[in-house]
């Protein structure tokens, strides 16, 4: 079976094809992929660990990855976001901080409780290997670098072992408030989920440590596109911010002609069409506070850290 898929990918890199014949190759590819039986045992063990990705992928191997990539993952994950539906994994954000055991881990094993299914089983380590070079590269070329140039110096480790349960009631607790924005495995978030700030669920999973400890410290230096926020003025001198959200049509095309504004509550999004608006801009402070760093210990750090770190 993935002498087939292989086959079919060799034929995508050498002829020029044509839509049909596009369309026919994912056709033949899918039938294949789902239909077909691997005769592998192995290929057919899916709560297996996760093996360690490659270091280095070669250009053939990024070709086959855009093969599996359209194949199995563009119609939520290229593009636009797709009115939110999942995150557009070709922005240049994801190239630092997201590690490649990361992303071959979460195809592979999936985000339960999310639309994120897992691939384990039935995609091989190979395939899953492909497309993690393939993104990676596709990053890169937004951002306008090379992968040389942003592989991760030292990682930083923690020098002081962190109280779990401690943390736990740190990141929970009134007084630091990182639940109010932020879920865990279901729990914070006074709005609708994470709607203010991002599902922290897989944290532990999908960022590395030290982009966990920079985005506390500075929460300013990496934020995904959909938590900025956007300060809005109507035309009758009313001034708006929250979190911005788009709409798109059903081709993913936005519309310009509104732009909806989670309030601070993060349960009500209210739509402003742009020609009500005298101006838009995006303010100068975060929704996150700044000053972790002045306000945590060295032991809260080390325990906050440690309760993110079992979230995976």
């Amino acid at each position: 079976m993935m002498y087939a898929i292989h086959k079919f990918a060799s034929v995508f890199r050498k002829r020029a094809a044509t839509s049909v014949m596009w369309g026919i190759l994912f056709l033949l590819a899918g039938v294949s992929l789902f239909l077909f039986a691997p005769v592998n045992a192995e290929d057919l063990e899916v709560d297996r660990a996760a093996e360690a990705p490659r270091e280095d992928s070669t250009d053939e191997d990024v070709i086959d990855g855009a093969f599996y990539f359209r194949l199995m993952c563009w119609g939520c994950h290229a593009g636009e976001t797709r009115g939110e539906e999942a995150p557009d994994l070709f922005k240049p954000q994801w190239l630092y901080g997201w590690t490649d055991d990361g992303i071959f881990q979460t195809i592979f094993n999936g985000l339960p409780g999310t639309r994120m299914p897992k691939f384990g089983g039935k995609l091989s380590d190979a395939a899953i290997h492909m497309i993690v070079g393939y993104v990676r590269e596709e990053q890169a070329k937004a951002a306008g670098v090379t992968l040389e140039e942003v592989k991760p110096s030292e990682e930083w480790t923690p020098y002081m072992e962190g109280d779990v349960k401690a943390g736990e009631s740190l990141f929970f607790s009134d007084e630091y408030v990182c639940g109010k924005c932020h879920t865990a495995h279901g729990r914070g978030a006074t709005g609708t989920g994470s709607e203010i700030g991002p599902d922290l669920t897989y944290i532990a999973r999908t960022r590395s440590l030290q982009f966990i400890v920079e985005s506390i410290l500075d929460p300013r230096a990496h934020i995904a596109d959909e938590y900025k926020l956007l300060t809005i003025v109507t035309k009758d001198g009313k001034e708006i911010t929250g979190k911005k959200r788009y709409l798109y049509d059903h081709r993913g095309n936005k519309n310009t002609e509104v732009v909806q504004i989670l309030d601070s509550s993060g349960k009500l999004w209210t739509t402003y069409f742009t020609k009500d608006l005298q101006s838009s801009r995006v303010p100068k402070a975060g929704v996150m506070p700044e000053n972790y760093a002045d306000i945590l210990s060295v032991k809260q750090m080390h325990d906050l850290l440690a309760y993110l770190l079992t979230l995976k």
